[in-house]
């Protein structure tokens, strides 16, 4: 994200905080000029005052390590029709490489060197990019609610501001950007490293979802999503890419007594023009298969699996890496690339409020022929973790992560992290 688009998110924000600001302003006038008026109250979420005690559970899919639903802020006007909720996290971050990998917001194994170049680099490396800042706004319209969220932290490109979550929702619509119909929050395991095992998919996108309950357990939504296509351009190739036509998406979710299971699909157009203003029109796709088991007392089972065509930017660790298609020179034309991946997590709660994480994915692509044997063929990563919560709102994760990479000639390479996280929600 660039100085520019920092500066315009910044602005977005400071007018929503004025907008809001003004209405209390207003309803605290109301309140000075009839005390049977609307009263302005700010509390805590213990307090017994919070009209509209909290709209997490219905408004917002929560990931694991989003700021607690006991955490925050709450400003509350209009008796209770009217609510702000302002929720922060301070986020410190460490770790120690046996390799120097590029990504430090993440663990990679598509970054890691294979062959001769898989030498040791012992690296370490600290960060606040992940401390996060917050907003939820709740309007009583009627029987319906008006919710809008919004929130942000620094980890986006050179570790610049970036938003995180901007949407608004009334009855079954969501406008805005959040978690694309993919990503299955419930189903990811709690990991220090914010992408999760390899083969995960934990994606947000500008969207226009429409949702509705099928019956009292299950859940089915439908979405227009924006994610641009993402390949290697060669010197050599004068075309670009664009998406033309809206990702459609779709899922459906359901709960019972043992846990959670979802199916979602994808159907990603990939538009190629010219220098003469032809276009060229593909169609990626894609399944994914998630859900959560609950054990005995205690412990559980998370998994997802995927498969598709052209959708490689969805998954970890290719995102960002332009393992979408693969362009052929014999026939100057660009093929889509089958990619696979899944993880397999158990969880487990031990006393003292202590909780742990055991994962393995992996993530796969189907190779051209013609693609050049240093190409990436596929990897698996292994982790093992534990978060120890201290207080209310403040926890330690601790994270070892062990990965490797294999590419089309054979050649091989793997790479180590112990990863800690210190954060306090407020």
């Amino acid at each position: 994200m660039d100085f520019r688009k920092s500066i315009t998110y910044s602005k977005v924000i400071i007018l929503l905080i004025f907008v809001f600001t003004s209405t209390l302003g207003y309803n605290q006038e109301k309140t000075d000029s009839n005390l049977d008026s609307a009263k302005v109250v700010v509390s805590t979420p213990d307090s017994e005052q919070i009209a509209i005690q909290d709209t997490i559970d219905q408004k917002r899919e929560n990931s694991p390590l989003d700021i607690g639903q006991d955490r925050g802020l709450y400003i509350v006007a209009d008796e209770g029709k009217l609510q702000m909720r302002i929720l922060g996290s301070v986020r410190f971050s460490a770790f120690y490489d046996s390799k120097n990998l590029l990504s430090k917001n993440s663990f990679s194994t598509f970054d890691i060197p294979t062959g001769a170049a898989n030498i040791y680099i012992s690296n370490y490396y600290n960060s606040l990019g992940f401390s996060r800042i917050g907003f939820e706004i709740t309007r009583k319209i009627s029987d319906q609610d008006i919710f809008i969220r919004i929130e942000s932290d620094f980890a986006g490109p050179n570790y610049n501001y970036r938003i995180r979550h901007a949407y608004g929702k009334y009855g079954n619509f969501l406008i805005g950007q959040t978690w694309s119909l993919l990503t299955n929050v419930s189903s990811l395991p709690s990991t220090v490293d914010p992408t999760g095992a390899d083969g995960s998919i934990n994606i947000r996108t500008p969207q226009m979802r429409y949702s509705k309950n099928i019956s009292e357990k299950l859940r089915g939504s439908v979405a227009l999503e924006y994610s641009l296509p993402d390949l290697i351009m060669h010197d050599s190739i004068d075309m670009t890419f664009l998406q033309t036509i809206p990702n459609v998406t779709a899922r459906i979710r359901g709960i019972g007594k043992l846990g959670s299971m979802q199916l979602s699909g994808i159907i990603a157009p990939i538009t190629g023009i010219n220098p003469d203003g032809n276009k060229n029109t593909s169609f990626g796709y894609g399944v994914s298969l998630s859900g959560t088991f609950e054990m005995h007392q205690n412990n559980q089972l998370l998994f997802q699996a995927t498969y598709g065509n052209s959708i490689a930017h969805f998954l970890n660790p290719f995102r960002n890496n332009g393992q979408d298609m693969a362009y052929d020179p014999a026939t100057s034309k660009f093929s889509g690339l089958d990619v696979v991946g899944g993880f397999l997590s158990y969880g487990h709660i031990w006393p003292k409020d202590i909780s742990s994480y055991l994962s393995v994915g992996i993530a796969s692509i189907t190779n051209r022929n013609f693609q050049p044997g240093s190409d990436f063929d596929f990897s698996y990563s292994i982790s093992g973790n534990a978060f120890w919560k201290i207080v209310e709102g403040l926890r330690i994760g601790l994270e070892c992560i062990y990965g490797e990479r294999f590419d089309i000639d054979g050649s091989r390479g793997s790479a180590s992290r112990i990863w800690a996280l210190f954060y306090y929600d407020f």
